[in-house]
């Protein structure tokens, strides 16, 4: 059976009893449509799982990733902690062994190594730009039981956005289905069973998903790099609210880092970046993406009651 799903709808008779089509019965015609629905929906996962490996921590929960290309693993960074080498469990149930290539915290992807075959990678067969709200979706991880799967629908698509520590998602896809922790880092595909793109957790245990089209750029960067280019201040940011506007309070600085040797001062408020307003310490991170590296930006300060502009020439982040 295709694993594209399909659910058919029989007219309703307008009498009582009447007939339905090849004599089937109501009762009947329902079963089977569930009952075709619901092998559908099997095919599909067991389709997907094809893909999926469980990853087994040494100081965390169990997570899943996906067969990305051969011999490559995206995963979730967030579920990894800081360990750098792994165990997976391959859809045929073998256990092999990983290490890291390179994390991105910032879009919450890391991809490991296998060592060894690691099997036929997973298509990116769909850009997330053709998911509309409303949509089904099943999200489809790896257990010590074998594959574990959970449907719904996304709740809301949006735009491109920043998270708060400046990586660039290409799309705000968040979904209305219950993830598992051991899900974490698997496949999120659609009705048809292209690849949506990895699960996730937003704020507040929502699950929320990395679209493929992400997934495949930063890949491609940790592949090559083992990291992604981030801007770095060399700034310890806290959150100022005062009566006329927002700002960031410096609150501690790195010796070395580019904010000291442009003249920023522990006490120091932020509050616009290049003339655009600071509203709080996530504006600050949000604009520190790759693009930033090398360039200069115009701080506006607040120093004992005086305002200042400061250039800063942006850095790279350290790798941890």
């Amino acid at each position: 059976m295709h694993a594209r799903l399909a659910l058919a709808i029989w007219p309703v008779g307008s009498v009582r009893g009447a007939p339905y089509p090849c004599g089937q019965t109501r009762g009947v015609t329902s079963m089977t449509t569930l009952s075709q629905f619901s092998d559908a929906m099997r095919a599909l996962v067991d389709k997907t799982a094809q893909r999926v490996v469980a990853i087994n921590p040494g100081t965390r929960n169990a997570a899943s990733g996906i067969l990305w290309r051969a011999g490559l693993i995206v995963t979730a960074e967030e579920a990894l902690g800081d360990d750098e080498r792994f165990e997976l469990t391959m859809p045929d149930g073998m256990a092999v062994a990983a290490t890291l290539a390179g994390r991105d915290p910032s879009t919450d992807i890391a991809l490991l190594r296998v060592e060894g075959d690691a099997g036929a990678p997973l298509e990116l067969l769909k850009s997330a730009s053709a998911v509309k709200a409303g949509h089904l979706a099943i999200a489809v991880g790896r257990g010590t039981n074998g594959e574990i799967a959970a449907s719904g629908i996304v709740q809301e698509c949006g735009e491109s956005w920043r998270s708060w520590a400046g990586g660039l998602i290409d799309r705000r896809i968040l979904l209305d289905l219950a993830l598992g922790r051991r899900s974490h880092g698997g496949a999120v595909v659609d009705a048809a069973g292209d690849l949506i793109g990895l699960a996730a957790f937003a704020p507040r245990h929502r699950a929320l998903v990395i679209p493929a089209a992400t997934v495949d750029r930063i890949a491609e960067q940790l592949a090559a790099k083992g990291s992604i280019a981030r801007g770095y201040l060399g700034v310890g940011l806290h959150p100022l609210r005062r009566k006329r506007g927002e700002g960031a309070v410096v609150v501690s600085l790195d010796e070395d880092g580019p904010a000291k040797r442009a003249g920023i001062f522990v006490g120091d408020t932020l509050t616009a970046w290049n003339g655009a307003p600071i509203h709080g310490v996530h504006d600050v991170f949000r604009k520190l993406g790759p693009d930033t590296v090398g360039s200069t930006v115009t701080l506006d300060v607040t120093r004992a009651n005086q305002q200042t502009r400061v250039e800063v020439v942006v850095g790279e982040r350290p790798h941890r």
